[in-house]
């Protein structure tokens, strides 16, 4: 199970492993829905009856101009911020989670502190990853002109100098800590309701395997849909954030007329400052506004919740079937 157990088998650094591996095949798998996420998110039109479809449409006008290449542009960057990010969110709450277990014990609070470990890993993590995120960003809507990590990361500079990377840490803390806090504790609250529902393993080969206590199909059950559950809630609840922080993101961001602009990235919004631009997405679009390009990032963050909870939690009980042998 996620988080420090006192009878677990594995080392900090064998979890921290775990984290890479569903880091990378988290990344791989939710790319596409991630570059048309952005790419809604950053439209400046109206919305209209037909916002719910205006995704497919991306999809279409993606696929049509740039081909299907294009559904991974930003991939290698978004594999080295998911390794990290995933990495170092479970790396963080193992640790925080141990020492709020070695300091308070199995208490009462031991839920609310979960959340703050939550929201602790997912800070450090926000701030780890955020240059990274910016140049990922950049690359999914024009990717000649920031082809790769070294030549991205000189274009960012060169537009907006080393706080360019920064862009948008404010709303980055405020989306990523509340939403690793919500995201690892209802996890972990559904995964226990869920797995005290169904039997557990007592064979002789659990019994060896230190902390695995659950039949690995159990376990596969129960993280598909506490993740699926936890990606909703958490997502829902920090989007603004989120969809603020992108148009920060691109706030220096200039066009070269040298590359050919995609017509899903032309025209693009873009802001500066966490309370102007809230301020300014609902002057102009209203209240859903603050939701432009959800669907299609709900979609997204269960499927991410899913193969990062599942990968991570498969991957651990691996280990420690090998480890009992």
């Amino acid at each position: 199970m996620v988080g420090y157990q006192r009878n677990d088998s594995m080392t900090a650094n064998q979890k921290l492993i775990a984290g890479c591996v569903s880091g990378v095949m988290t990344r791989f798998i939710t790319q596409p829905l991630d570059v048309i996420k952005v790419r809604t998110q950053l439209q400046k039109k109206a919305l209209s009856e037909n916002e719910r479809r205006k995704w497919f449409r991306t999809t279409r006008m993606i696929l049509k101009e740039e081909g299907i290449a294009a559904l991974w542009h930003g991939h290698n960057v978004g594999q080295i911020h998911s390794i990290l990010a995933v990495s170092s969110q479970f790396y963080a709450y193992e640790l925080s989670t141990k020492y709020t277990a070695d300091t308070f014990g199995d208490s009462k609070f031991r839920p609310f502190l979960q959340f703050l470990c939550g929201i602790f890993a997912g800070c450090c993590s926000a701030t780890l990853v955020l240059p990274l995120d910016v140049i990922r960003v950049r690359q999914m809507i024009v990717k000649e002109q920031y082809p790769s990590i070294i030549k991205g990361a000189r274009e960012v500079y060169a537009t907006g100098g080393i706080l360019a990377f920064y862009q948008g840490l404010n709303a980055s803390l405020l989306q990523m800590g509340p939403a690793v806090g919500i995201s690892f504790g209802i996890f972990n609250l559904v995964q226990t309701l869920i797995l005290s529902l169904l039997s557990e393993c007592r064979d002789e080969k659990c019994k060896r395997a230190s902390g695995n206590v659950h039949k690995p199909e159990n376990l596969l059950l129960a993280s598909t849909v506490a993740g699926s559950i936890s990606g909703f809630i958490s997502k829902t609840l920090t989007y603004p954030f989120d969809l603020v922080k992108r148009r920060m993101q691109i706030s220096t961001h200039k066009a070269d007329v040298r590359f050919q602009v995609p017509s899903t990235s032309k025209d693009l919004a873009s802001c500066t400052g966490l309370a102007k631009c809230f301020v300014q997405l609902y002057k102009v679009e209203g209240l859903k506004g603050l939701y432009r390009g959800f669907k299609v990032t709900i979609y997204k963050a269960q499927l991410t919740s899913v193969v990062a909870f599942t990968t991570y939690e498969l991957f651990c009980y691996a280990i420690r079937e090998v480890k009992a042998r």
